[in-house]
């Protein structure tokens, strides 16, 4: 469903009168369901933030892909030059476990994976006196600040280097918008997720009752096909 058709089921689920033909210029009651209706899907989005509909991976046409420059260590985001090639408005934030990269001559046959750190271990291992002046193949990456990626050692030119990325949340404004990345089946969760808002506003327990049984159902669903598997942590000694 796209904004427009949402909107309208919100209202026909809660009962609303008026014609709701677009969610432009709406006013009084159409006009939250509209304000609902966008809110419900922002807080879906960010209730995890590493949803797998939300990702963005080389392996499907998405992701950061660069080649790195002599002495450079950092790669911010941006499209030019020297940077990660991604639009820091369509950024969330990184896999840090997908971190990848290859001679770019030699190609993918000796891809390898660079080991996590944290900032403030490259910052002290490779950005420390001699360490400046090593260009090398780099073998391990960390995360700044700015969510640049922190090459380390300082990178020779020509190597590629390859991540992906989790998306940053999307808002619906126009009627042809669409929950992006979110399987269709799914969609009436936003309407659900709208519909309980409504009825707290209203002060109807109906449609209160109503949206939590249906948004609990898709939501539990959601998470158990589509959020981070949970894991346990190393055995403490």
């Amino acid at each position: 469903m796209n904004f427009l058709q949402l909107c309208q089921r919100t209202a026909s689920e809660c009962g609303v009168s008026g014609t709701l033909s677009t969610v432009a210029g709406q006013v009084g009651s159409l006009q939250r369901i509209v304000n609902w209706v966008g809110t419900a899907w922002e807080e879906i989005q960010t209730k995890h933030d590493d949803w797998e509909w939300m990702k963005s991976s080389v392996l499907l046409g998405g992701g950061a892909s660069f080649t790195t420059v002599a002495l450079q260590g950092s790669y911010p985001l941006g499209t030019g030059a020297g940077t990660c090639g991604i639009l820091a408005a369509n950024f969330g934030k990184w896999d840090r476990y997908s971190m990848r990269n290859y001679n770019t001559v030699a190609g993918v046959s000796g891809e390898i994976f660079m080991d996590p750190i944290s900032f403030e271990s490259w910052r002290d291992s490779y950005m420390y006196g001699a360490q400046r002046l090593v260009q090398s193949r780099p073998v391990a990456a960390a995360i700044g600040s700015d969510k640049s990626i922190c090459l380390g050692p300082m990178p020779a030119a020509g190597y590629t280097i390859n991540a992906d990325y989790w998306l940053a949340p999307s808002a619906m404004s126009i009627d042809a918008d669409v929950p992006t990345g979110l399987p269709g089946q799914f969609h009436m969760a936003i309407v659900w997720s709208a519909c309980i808002m409504y009825g707290y506003y209203e002060s109807a327990s109906e449609v209160i009752q109503k949206g939590e049984m249906y948004y609990g159902k898709l939501m539990s669903e959601l998470e158990s096909t589509y959020a981070p598997e949970v894991s346990s942590g190393e055995t403490l000694c």
